[in-house]
């Protein structure tokens, strides 16, 4: 079906969500984690910015923002512990669950995200994919914390301390996504316990701030970027004084590329990157930079499988 039509049955679907879904205050204790107002909200802004729709995409945002139904948690690298899930600056994350050792009963269902990315050698804790690259190391300023709350590599001791990250020598500059790390749990590694974080208050914030700049609202977007700039500084008092300061850009094509920048640290490892390029037009642009052998009008879609094209009779993507 044409892209149009798809994007309208989602709208669809989604404002529909947005009238009948408690918000996340209103959900009993049991309940925490299920799908809530917010999320709907915060998918349909997500839409509204790919489709560049800025004043749709401003307006759920700063309902969202106005709800005081989230807030950034203090510490950045809680939101990505035990101590982060379901906690206030969680719009909407996959809920998951270890098998019991005593029961044998899962609870919501156990997931091998954390396994897929868990250091690969000493500790075990998985295959070691979605390594974090040096472009995108390089590309945090100076001294920002996140950085390290980004990434594990050899020394650095595990989240809780049980152990340190030793070096293996089977693989070349090894690093690995600290945001998928869990702590110990029962049974076998593909029993991951750790919840899927995909929509938070953080990415919102940033949202609101990019959809205020292209609205030509800049010296409004200043406060949410800054908001986020602030709770990642906070998380290392310890730090040279002056990091992160408050961005004062009004310059609408200046604080673009900051927010840009922004987002990819903020998020960064958590799989919003791909499609953050996407809605900005710079795939192409950025796979080749880095030596990708990105293909025009190829690459930006995966390949229908042949068995499903013979299902459906649908046409394969473009360049394949």
């Amino acid at each position: 079906k044409p892209v149009e039509e798809v994007y309208g049955l989602i709208e669809r679907d989604l404002t529909e969500a947005i009238a009948d879904l408690p918000k996340k205050s209103q959900y009993a204790s049991a309940d925490l984690g299920r799908v809530t107002k917010g999320a709907a909200q915060g998918i349909l802004a997500k839409l509204h910015m790919v489709k560049h729709d800025f004043p749709k995409a401003e307006a759920l945002c700063l309902e969202i923002i106005n709800s005081n139904e989230y807030s950034l948690l203090p510490f950045f690298r809680d939101v990505f512990l035990p101590v982060g899930e379901n906690a206030a600056e969680s719009i909407f994350e996959i809920q998951a669950a270890a098998l019991d050792p005593v029961d044998g009963v899962t609870g919501p269902g156990a997931t091998p995200y954390n396994m897929v990315q868990g250091v690969r050698g000493i500790p075990n804790l998985g295959w070691g994919f979605n390594r974090p690259s040096d472009n995108l190391l390089a590309s945090f300023e100076l001294f920002d914390p996140r950085k390290s709350a980004t990434y594990l590599e050899p020394g650095n001791d595990l989240p809780d301390g049980s152990a340190q990250v030793q070096d293996n020598p089977e693989i070349i500059g090894e690093r690995f996504n600290r945001k998928a790390w869990v702590p110990a749990h029962s049974g076998l590694q593909d029993n991951g316990p750790g919840n899927i974080r995909i929509l938070r208050y953080a990415d919102i914030l940033l949202l609101a701030a990019e959809a205020l700049n292209e609205n030509g609202k800049s010296a409004e977007a200043l406060q949410y970027i800054n908001k986020v700039r602030q709770r990642a500084r906070a998380t290392a008092p310890a730090f040279p004084p002056g990091i992160l300061a408050d961005l004062t850009i009004t310059d609408q094509t200046q604080l673009r590329e900051r927010i840009y920048r922004e987002r990819r640290s903020e998020l960064a490892m958590e799989q919003h990157r791909w499609f953050d390029l996407k809605r900005w037009g710079r795939q192409s642009q950025v796979m080749k930079a880095v030596g990708k052998n990105f293909v025009d009008n190829k690459h930006e879609l995966l390949p229908i499988p042949q068995t499903e094209i013979d299902l459906s009779g649908m046409k394969q993507n473009g360049g394949y």
